[in-house]
């Protein structure tokens, strides 16, 4: 358990200090994971962290089949790890050995959550059957539906609790401590409910490791699907120089907006109806059609928008499905329209085309909807056959498909790149920190469907193996940290009393802060979807970089006022400015380096090809390949500015493993040692 110790004297004010062998910030899957395979590894000494058990990615997001990916056991076709990681490593930019560890290490991290209680399907003969998803040639796929992640949070929340890992609610870490120049030793924390005490809420939480398993940067785009409670955290690393890979790399599609929600899956299989309008929802346009030369040609892009989710921009030439999200993106953010899927009614067309029918859909459509007994006259009718619980989801959250509009834009729903780890997910500059689930970058360009799940799962276990096979080796010397990270502690105190008293002095109220807060979010969110989103260009993103390091600077200083109610509303924003100069930085170096379409993004230049015929704005700038045999990385130089490496990925290990020298190795503790060149 958690050691209480002396208070922490900071400018007359004592600050609560505590001290943990572990501290896991964050309650998603991969943190709750982490916590309970340390504590059966033997590692009483924990505590979790969170700004809300109950918000979050896992809890609260999911898709029309929401997919968890892992090695195939149940199939006629054959599987290993070593086929497994051939779909990893075949999207570029990506290590070979972790790309392995997520394959070797997928059946033990998918079987505990089985253990768990967590109820994947199976057959008759106990087999958990997969399916095929985004990448993956091998059925490796299997889901419980939309909420897959949200029933493995669940369950392994049910667990930590049963094993009795102690979890503090409503705690904003603000600041990651740092001490011996590179080693993170714990973090200021934020009590959001006890703000009138002396410390204004603040303590310090001292800890031998820290797991950071905080999601990706939900809160950075103005469209997004990441579920409004979950924000993200990964500028607490920034800030205290840990560096990042593939910040460039993040992933885009088509959701909705009024509730958040990936429209993948059933949703397009059905044929729905595109339709655009003006701001105020007049003028009703089937915009989709001007693109096409033909039924087939529409309905079968529409129709492998549910297989071919995430914007990819090898898929929008040629009429691929793709070209229906740069459609979507130029009719909202370029035109200024709204976008919906109509159910009620099948598409219109073009009057040259004929009347929509059975016999106008593209085969791989038909058969599809034939097979799944699921034609008929309406898209709402089709979708009630093939898929009812998509209806009762959209109904259950206020939205009627039968009777309404759904609102929908191409929103950012992952971010493939973060914060650079080694093989035990452990920082390669920051020891003793842990990034796992979405804020580790262990992704490359693209990934196969579902794999994020696992690699937060195998994230988990090798930290939580990590950790335990330190044991109390290099443990804090607490008094000599506590003298370390004072003056961090009293620079954000004291900026914090500063807010508060600019705020009590000119009598701001917690509605003109706030309001003053979003208008700052608001810029960043603007400037992230035009410059960071699914189309990119470098005289946008160079623009945008320099207005994010100005924003960083003037937008909260010394001068702000700040309520006591909105201090961790303030301190988040301050991460996230640190964080958004980042992302941008790597994508203008990315750009510098020639490097062009790639992945889930679309780089426009006036030397490439047109989209389509009718798109001449959109010229594709070609990928540069080679740059998928190298991940970049970005960290902070010695003066703060930021500065770029690219490193070779590391190949598939080729080693032969004997029995009696991995017993031996493992007796010995040798396998926690790094391969040996």
């Amino acid at each position: 358990m958690p050691r209480e110790l002396a208070e922490l004297p900071i400018d007359h004010t004592s600050v609560p200090v505590v001290h943990t062998h572990v501290l896991i910030i964050g309650s998603g899957s991969a943190s709750l994971s982490c916590a309970v395979h340390l504590k059966r590894m033997g590692v009483d000494d924990l505590l979790i962290v969170t700004d809300n058990r109950n918000g979050g990615t896992s809890r609260n997001t999911g898709s029309d089949k929401q997919t968890y990916y892992r090695l195939g056991d149940s199939s006629t076709t054959p599987d290993s790890p070593y086929d497994m990681v051939q779909s990893y490593t075949q999207g570029g930019s990506v290590h070979g050995d972790i790309s392995f560890i997520e394959a070797q290490n997928s059946s033990r991290a998918f079987y505990n959550l089985i253990s768990l209680g967590v109820p994947f399907p199976h057959n008759t003969y106990g087999g958990y059957t997969g399916y095929k998803t985004d990448h993956d040639p091998s059925n490796r796929g299997i889901s419980l539906g939309p909420f897959t992640s949200n029933v493995m949070v669940k369950q392994l929340q049910a667990e930590v609790a049963r094993l009795g890992i102690p979890l503090l609610d409503h705690r904003d870490v603000v600041k990651l401590l740092l001490a011996d120049t590179d080693r993170v030793v714990g973090a200021l924390v934020l009590d959001k409910l006890d703000t009138d005490s002396p410390s204004l809420g603040f303590s310090v939480v001292l800890a031998d490791h820290v797991v950071l398993g905080t999601g990706g940067p939900a809160a950075f785009y103005a469209a997004s699907v990441y579920p409004r409670v979950h924000v993200g955290s990964i500028g607490l690393a920034m800030e205290v120089g840990a560096e990042a890979v593939n910040l460039t790399e993040s992933q885009f599609g088509l959701a909705s907006t009024k509730f958040r929600w990936n429209l993948s899956g059933s949703y397009q299989q059905v044929l729905p109806r595109y339709v655009s309008t003006d701001a105020q929802g007049n003028d009703p346009v089937e915009f989709l059609v001007p693109y096409f030369s033909n039924w087939h040609e529409l309905t079968r892009a529409v129709f492998l928008k549910g297989y071919q989710w995430p914007f990819d921009a090898a898929k929008v030439p040629d009429n691929g499905s793709s070209l229906i999200d740069l459609l979507v993106y130029h009719e909202t953010r370029i035109r200024g329209r709204r976008v919906f899927l109509d159910y009620r009614s099948n598409m219109t067309g073009d009057p040259s085309w004929g009347p929509f029918g059975k016999d106008q859909v593209d085969s791989t459509a038909l058969e599809y909807l034939e097979a799944s007994g699921a034609w008929e006259s309406s898209p709402i009718g089709r979708l009630h056959l093939l898929n009812p619980s998509a209806i009762g989801m959209y109904r259950s959250n206020g939205i009627d498909l039968a009777a309404e509009l759904l609102e929908v834009d191409v929103c950012a729903q992952h971010n493939n790149g973060g914060l650079y780890a080694d093989i035990w997910w452990e920082s390669t500059n920051r020891r003793r920190l842990y990034p796992i689930g979405e804020v580790n970058g262990s992704h490359g360009v693209s990934r196969p469907g579902g794999s994020a799940l696992n690699s937060g799962q195998v994230g988990a276990i090798r930290a939580a193996t990590r950790i335990a096979g330190y044991g109390h080796a290099d443990a804090l010397d607490v008094g000599q940290v506590l003298t370390e990270v004072a003056p961090a502690v009293s620079g954000m105190l004291g900026l914090s009393r500063l807010w508060v008293a600019n705020a009590e002095q000119a009598r701001t109220t917690p509605r003109q802060s706030k309001g003053q807060l979003d208008a700052i979010l608001h810029a960043m969110q603007q400037r992230m979807s035009k410059a960071g989103g699914p189309i990119r260009s470098a005289p946008v993103v160079g623009r945008s970089y320099a207005e994010a390091k100005e924003q960083a600077v003037s937008a909260l200083t010394t001068d702000s006022a700040v309520p006591k109610v909105l201090l961790s509303k303030a301190l988040r924003l301050r991460h996230m400015l640190i964080a958004q100069q980042w992302y941008l930085y790597a994508i203008t170096r990315y750009l510098g380096n020639g490097g062009g379409s790639r992945g889930s993004y679309l780089v426009v230049d006036a030397s490439g090809e047109p989209a389509h015929t009718a798109l001449a704005e959109y010229r594709i700038k070609p990928e540069k390949a080679d740059l998928r045999n190298v991940v970049q990385v970005i960290a902070a130089g010695e003066d703060g500015e930021l500065l770029e490496r690219l490193d070779e990925c590391r190949p598939v290990p080729s080693e032969i493993f004997w029995f009696e020298r991995v017993w031996s190795d493992y007796q010995s503790g040798a396998y926690l040692q790094p391969p040996k060149p």
